[in-house]
């Protein structure tokens, strides 16, 4: 009995420790499996993102997994899955952009594993690391001979995986060095000994994508329709279907992108991306110039799809038009207002916000131009019969134009009213600006330039009003009333910059290379915004020191403020022309637009994540 006792204690004892072994060890196993699951989910996310910067929930998985092989490495030492928890932790610090750490970690697997055959791996996120830290002179060689060193014995299918990787990162390396051929040639690489159907088809989407930025169009169609062929990934099969309806519109194949977008609204599979298809059918009317079937479009998707990105588009799109069509200012105001109360994330709230301020603006100058009218010579100023418009449509939206002729009274009231001509001048010039070089419309402009130039006695803004008034009429064709208003600034301000501007035009038209080069640029702006900007900063490269400079600057930033929807790249320009123009007209300018965007930034819209865009595709 006493043996049968003492065996009995044995065998629990036994078993005590077998069972704690056994769920320790699955404590441990399952740490490092939430650890890899969280990675494979980063790199599903980053291999997905349009954006180089990550989105915040991938940040997150990047350092959960970094957390869970934290626990297993210091809290299960003798762990079987040390080695890999080591690699795996060096692997999302470099994606984290933790370079340093990432290196340091891989130092410690080839201190504590020397044999391990996960090693060669390493040696490869090592070259990605020491490229990423600035060693960028040997990276290529170093992957090159990698590739090379790469065994035929692939049992497990590492070798395929480490090859694969490898053209990707030299595909990387290109692309930072500006080398688009040899890019996308280590891309198709890549793609042909992807080890799996994902990795192989991401791989055409990321042909697909770069392709697409360098206007390579029929490369980007062939890929993207590799990729919606076999894609396990739903969202990525709906991506590159909107993205071939958009090569297609771009490409002038009207009748493919129509077919398109018919058979995908039909199925039910599809569903999420409705509200974006409807989107590319009227872009795709807008460049058919079918006006009419675009707006009706943008329409309805704003009634069908509500508080979508497709939705907010819409909006803008009919507030741009209601303001360059029709000149409705507080119609097209409402629709700015909408794009933010539609999608906080969608890229167009900046400019909505901005299109929002300059409205504002414009009806400020409007009231306080009237104010200042009826202070200055006793009466209100009537509209023009054929301006006439009711308080229902829009009446203090539109330029008007006095009556009486103002002549007798600028004599009479200049000696004792100079502060309010000057005040009446700013207004004027605010309101022109606004009219002819923020909202295109010319003869708007100039009804105000006009006023302050001809109707009005001399002021600060004088000479800055014939030069405008001279460069619209002289875009309107209008070349001899040009020329006069030219020599009439020569002549009575002959010390102003806007002088000294006609007398460099005038004397070096004819061989002015880089005015030339303008020229072509401007001529470029409607139809091709990105070939505009590309022409003029190349006056700035080869015509570093040329006098047109922060013209040239601010057109560029003109483009990317109204023609591309970038207001960073606009930002940045405007900040350059401030830092390096800063006495001129046009650092006053920038100014203003920079101290706009700062107006707005506090209430711009957060950074979109994931769970975001699934909302939203929902």
């Amino acid at each position: 009995m006493r043996y049968d006792k003492d065996l009995f204690k044995k065998v629990v004892r036994f078993l005590t420790v077998l069972l704690f072994a056994i769920l320790n060890g699955c404590a441990y196993f399952n740490t490092y499996y939430n650890a890899t699951q969280f990675f494979w989910e980063a790199e599903q996310e980053i291999v997905t993102a349009s954006e180089v910067e990550l989105t915040d929930n991938t940040v997150d998985l990047l350092n959960k997994t970094v957390s869970r092989c934290n626990i297993v490495l210091n809290d299960y030492p003798e762990s079987r899955f040390r080695d890999d928890a080591i690699l795996l932790r060096a692997k999302a610090q470099y994606h984290l952009g933790e370079f340093s750490l990432a290196t340091a970690s891989l130092r410690i697997l080839a201190t504590e594993f020397p044999e391990t055959p996960l090693l060669q791996e390493a040696k490869l996120w090592q070259i990605k690391c020491d490229w990423k830290s600035g060693n960028q002179g040997t990276a290529l060689t170093e992957i090159t001979e990698f590739l090379q060193s790469l065994g035929k014995d692939d049992r497990w299918g590492r070798i395929t995986r480490l090859r694969s990787l490898g053209h990707l990162t030299i595909a990387e390396i290109y692309e930072a060095a500006g080398n688009v051929d040899s890019s996308l040639s280590h891309l198709e690489m890549a793609a042909s000994v992807a080890p799996n159907r994902r990795e192989r088809i991401n791989a055409y989407f990321r042909i697909a994508e770069k392709a697409k930025e360098e206007n390579r169009l029929p490369v980007s169609l062939d890929n993207y329709r590799k990729v919606v062929s076999s894609h396990p990934d739903a969202k990525r099969v709906e991506s590159a279907h909107l993205e071939i309806v958009r090569i297609y519109r771009d490409m002038e194949m009207w009748e493919e992108a129509s077919r398109e977008i018919e058979k995908l609204t039909t199925i039910e599979k599809f569903v999420g991306i409705r509200a974006d298809l409807n989107l590319e059918l009227a872009k795709l009317y807008e460049m058919q110039e079918r006006k009419d079937d675009a707006l009706k479009r943008y329409s309805l998707i704003t009634e069908e799809f509500p508080k979508t990105r497709a939705s907010a588009e819409s909006y803008f799109k009919l507030g741009t038009a209601t303001l360059q069509e029709e000149q409705d200012y507080a119609e097209a105001r409402k629709y700015f207002d909408n794009v933010d109360k539609e999608f906080r994330q969608s890229t167009y709230v900046p400019s909505a916000k901005v299109r929002v301020q300059e409205i504002d603006d414009l009806l400020s100058d409007i009231k306080a131009i009237k104010e200042l009218d009826e202070k200055l010579f006793g009466v209100k100023p009537a509209k023009e019969e054929s301006d006439e418009l009711t308080e229902k449509d829009n009446q203090e939206s539109r330029p008007f134009q006095l009556t009486i002729q103002p002549s007798e009274n600028v004599e009479k009231n200049a000696a004792d009213s100079s502060a309010h001509y000057q005040e009446l001048a700013g207004h004027l010039y605010s309101a022109g600006e606004l009219e002819a070089f923020r909202f295109g419309h010319f003869e708007s402009g100039m009804t105000y330039f006009n006023r302050i130039v001809h109707h009005l006695p001399p002021t600060k803004r004088t000479s800055q009003a014939i030069y405008s008034l001279s460069y619209l009429l002289n875009s309107e064709g209008e070349v001899e009333q040009a020329e006069t208003l030219r020599s009439r600034l020569i002549e009575s301000y002959p010390e102003s910059e806007y002088a000294a501007e006609i007398r460099r035009q005038t004397k070096q038209e004819a061989a002015n290379v880089p005015a030339e080069m303008m020229i072509v640029s401007e001529s470029l702006v409607e139809g091709n915004p990105d070939s505009a900007i590309a022409q003029y900063e190349k006056i700035l490269t080869v015509y570093p020191t040329t006098q047109y400079a922060p013209v040239v600057l601010l057109s560029i930033a003109h483009i990317y403020d109204r023609r591309l929807n970038n207001l960073q790249k606009a930002r940045t320009v405007y900040e350059r022309i401030k830092l390096e123009y800063g006495e001129t007209d046009q650092a006053e300018f920038a100014g203003e637009r920079i101290a706009l965007f700062d107006k707005i930034s506090a209430i711009a819209p957060k950074k979109e994540t994931s769970r975001d865009k699934e909302k939203d595709g929902n």
